[in-house]
């Protein structure tokens, strides 16, 4: 009788035995998917924004009317002994950061931009909810014109200029944009949107 009994019990273990081995490849292959998947989560997405002709309009007029009302403030913080340095205004009811991020080139070689980033908490102080205004200025390279693009959250604001792109980071992926023809009235970026 055990004789019996030992030979199914023996013929079970065997059979689970295979079956794990089986399964462990599909862990390992599973487990390599999210390893590759967190991998590229930190991958750069890099883009190029391309202006045309088609693009010009009114809305574009009036971001360039409104950049040259804004453009006295920027100029004052170009400068290339200051690329990436935190500059800080404080006002009664606000805080400013400003940072200039340095000049981004045109991919058509004959236009290139300062960029400046700037954050700006208004109600600090005695004011019980305080906003901020996330601002992207560029600059035309003679200093004579500025676009200035409004985000919705501060870390939508870019980080550097590295060989010629500009830097996002959203989390734990790095956003990267190139310019070509000039500049939009509108700032789209890839994961952020347009702004």
């Amino acid at each position: 009788m055990n004789k019996i009994l030992f030979l199914p019990i023996l013929f079970l273990l065997i059979s689970c035995n295979q079956k794990q081995k089986q399964i462990d490849p599909w862990n390992n292959r599973i487990a390599e998917y999210q390893a590759e998947t967190e991998k590229n989560k930190s991958d750069i997405i890099l883009d190029t924004l391309v202006f045309n002709q088609n693009m010009n309009g009114k809305e574009l007029t009036e971001k360039y009317a409104f950049g040259l009302s804004e453009l006295q403030f920027y100029k004052q913080f170009v400068s290339e002994n200051k690329i990436l340095e935190k500059q800080i205004l404080t006002e009664l009811h606000s805080k400013t950061e400003i940072t200039y991020l340095g000049k981004l080139r045109d991919l058509n070689n004959q236009n290139s931009y300062h960029v400046i980033k700037n954050f700006k908490t208004i109600g600090i102080g005695k004011m019980e909810s305080p906003r901020g205004i996330s601002n992207i200025a560029f600059l035309s390279d003679n200093l004579e014109k500025a676009i200035i693009y409004r985000m919705s959250l501060p870390n939508e604001l870019p980080e550097k200029i590295e060989n010629n792109i500009l830097y996002f980071k959203l989390e734990s992926e790095k956003v990267g944009i190139s310019i070509l023809g000039g500049l939009p009235q509108m700032l789209c970026l890839p994961k952020i949107g347009c702004n």
